[in-house]
């Protein structure tokens, strides 16, 4: 087999699936090839010290650019990571999504300075504010209560994918209110052109994003680029502050939280907080913890009440844990969640 060498022959790959998924779509009525993803991947080290996500393979140049593809046997020309912006790295991926999920989950949580790019709610619906046309057609609700026993623990866990609200009465409403009261796992969004292409997208609080449907392969790698953007300014903004004056990052949240489930959790080091924790101080209502996270094993202190945390990086300790905490948490027990920095709110 021939290996994808440039960005063009890529752009190319892209295309070629995005126009057989249309054909199909017109004659079947569904998608004939695997659709496209992307994770947005942050990374403290640069990519010579990070191994590929098949461990086995190399990471292999294309031709005057900074994207790479990994030329996995079982799996040619189906991996590729864009590198342009240096700290947030975009990986498109056109394996079959199980196999990918697991693979990039793996990688990420294997190897120690690479982290998911936690995307909070106000992230997820930015598109809403946009005037080009984009047209907002599902949302993702979870309410997991990942820190109770299974026994006891409650789940809310629904996918809503909607056209024209009015049609159905109540639904707006009943839309509003769970936005209001829990966590956003996942937005679906579409946009339609002048020139009649379509693209439609579904986002992800975990960074990653399926291309469900699209014509011009430019216009994808554009808006994919543009929440990697985002979230590197994001980034970027929050570590100046911090280092600034210092201060704690603020994270409220509309659900209680259990100070107990959760003092067992980072203890053991588990889920997908990823931090190790000792608690120093305890009351019934607050619970005082130092430790380290364990993307970059920098030390962190945490303050965390009924409703809030109080996240403090010390020194170099990169920000990522603060939207990492807010989404984790706001998905597994704690709903809503909002980050501030001073008064100010970032991640937003």
């Amino acid at each position: 087999m021939q290996f994808i060498e440039t960005l063009r022959e890529l752009e190319s790959l892209f295309q070629a699936g995005f126009e057989r998924n249309e054909e199909s779509l017109d004659e079947f009525g569904k998608t004939k090839s695997t659709q496209l993803k992307a994770y947005l991947v942050e990374s403290n080290l640069p990519i010579n010290n990070i191994p590929c996500p098949t461990i086995t393979d190399i990471w292999h140049k294309l031709e005057s650019s900074n994207w790479y593809s990994i030329r996995d046997a079982s799996s040619p020309n189906s991996l590729f990571l864009d590198t342009s912006r240096g700290r947030i790295w975009v990986l498109y991926s056109l394996m079959d999504a199980q196999k990918s999920d697991y693979l990039i989950n793996k990688w990420v949580k294997d190897t120690r300075c690479l982290d998911k790019c936690w995307l909070s709610r106000n992230q997820l619906l930015h598109w809403e504010n946009l005037s080009n046309g984009w047209i907002e057609r599902g949302i993702g609700i979870k309410f997991s209560d990942g820190l109770s026993p299974e026994e006891t623990a409650g789940n809310l866990s629904f996918k809503a994918w909607y056209g024209v609200n009015r049609n159905i009465p109540g639904l707006s409403s009943l839309i509003q209110n769970a936005k209001n009261d829990f966590a956003i796992a996942s937005t679906r969004w579409q946009k339609r052109s002048e020139d009649g292409g379509s693209l439609s997208v579904e986002w992800y609080s975990n960074g990653k994003v399926t291309i469900n449907r699209a014509t011009n392969v430019d216009e994808v790698l554009m808006w994919v680029g543009e929440m990697a953007d985002r979230y590197t300014e994001s980034l970027m903004h929050a570590t100046d502050l911090r280092n600034s004056n210092m201060g704690a990052f603020e994270i409220d949240f509309t659900q209680g939280i259990d100070l107990d489930a959760f003092s067992d959790t980072v203890s053991k080091g588990r889920g997908n907080m990823n931090l190790w924790l000792i608690e120093m101080e305890k009351s019934p209502d607050f619970r005082r913890y130092k430790g380290v996270d364990l993307h970059t094993w920098d030390r962190i202190l945490l303050d965390v009440g009924l409703d809030y945390v109080y996240l403090t990086v010390p020194g170099d300790g990169c920000i990522n844990a603060a939207p990492r905490l807010a989404v984790t948490q706001g998905e597994d027990n704690a709903g809503k969640a909002a980050i501030y920095h001073d008064g100010e709110e970032v991640f937003a």
